[in-house]
């Protein structure tokens, strides 16, 4: 069984997105800015090791996790300190655009395809509620509710592509 998994990474104010395919119990395959690498895990105390490699070079990287999403990342000795959050518990910032009267609209940050809307108009949401599934470069993001209110429209339906910037949902 493989499972995977989406994350948002910050190191030094730069945000990736990373797909990580889990094929076991420690080996896997991650995906980070269109490239993919394979490896294994091993555990040892608090500090997780990476054997890494990608054609045929190989690279050793640690981590440590921290407090709340923070990460200590030694990357072939060199350190970094790094936000994680997996993208299902991400909360988009503020949205770009404010419609009339405090209706806050919820664009797509990138294109791709609505695989699930979770909500319809009228709908109560709370500050981070699932509003719709967005697959884009075949990774399922999640995009919540930046605010507490009610829908007051869904601009978008299952199976619709969808560019960038394109208005998702308004919230009221």
């Amino acid at each position: 069984m493989v499972t995977v998994k989406n994350y948002r990474v910050q190191v030094n104010g730069r945000d990736y997105r990373v797909s990580v395919e889990l094929e076991g119990q420690s080996t896997f395959r991650a995906t980070l800015d269109g490239e993919t690498f394979e490896g294994e895990t091993i555990a040892i105390g608090d500090i997780l090791t990476w054997a890494v490699r990608f054609g045929k070079e190989q690279m050793r990287v640690m981590s440590r996790s921290l407090q709340s999403d923070q990460v200590d990342v030694w990357l072939s000795g060199t350190p970094f300190q790094a936000s994680v959050q997996p993208l299902g518990n991400y909360i988009l910032p503020e949205p770009k655009a404010r419609g009339p009267s405090g209706v806050s609209v919820i664009n797509a940050l990138m294109p791709g395809r609505v695989t699930s809307v979770f909500v319809k108009e009228n709908d109560a949401v709370e500050l981070g509620t699932p509003l719709l599934l967005l697959e884009a470069m075949k990774m399922q993001n999640e995009i919540t509710s930046p605010k507490r209110g009610r829908v007051r429209s869904v601009r978008v339906q299952e199976g619709a592509t969808v560019k960038k910037d394109a208005v998702l949902v308004e919230i009221a």
